[in-house]
């Protein structure tokens, strides 16, 4: 993720990474870690949309969790992450 973000050229502290997944992942300690110490520099905010399962460890990572059943626009979770 750093890389990708410096790619970017992601404005530190306005720019959220979205993660639209059904969170069927395990994030080992040092990852959470190393993501959690990421997030912290680079100002990044990070939004879950979880289809259809509990958030599990995305949780502890994420300053957002949103379960929804579907990504229908009229969902208001889907509506207001995405900004439609």
């Amino acid at each position: 993720m750093p890389r990708f973000y410096a790619d970017l050229k992601a404005p530190p502290g306005a720019t959220d990474v979205i993660f639209v997944t059904d969170a069927r992942c395990r994030l080992p300690a040092e990852v959470r870690n190393a993501f959690l110490a990421w997030k912290v520099s680079a100002r990044a905010r990070l939004i879950t949309l979880v289809l259809d399962n509990p958030p599990g460890d995305l949780a502890a990572v994420s300053d957002e969790v949103h379960a929804v059943s579907s990504l229908a626009p009229d969902s208001d979770p889907v509506e207001r992450v995405l900004s439609l």
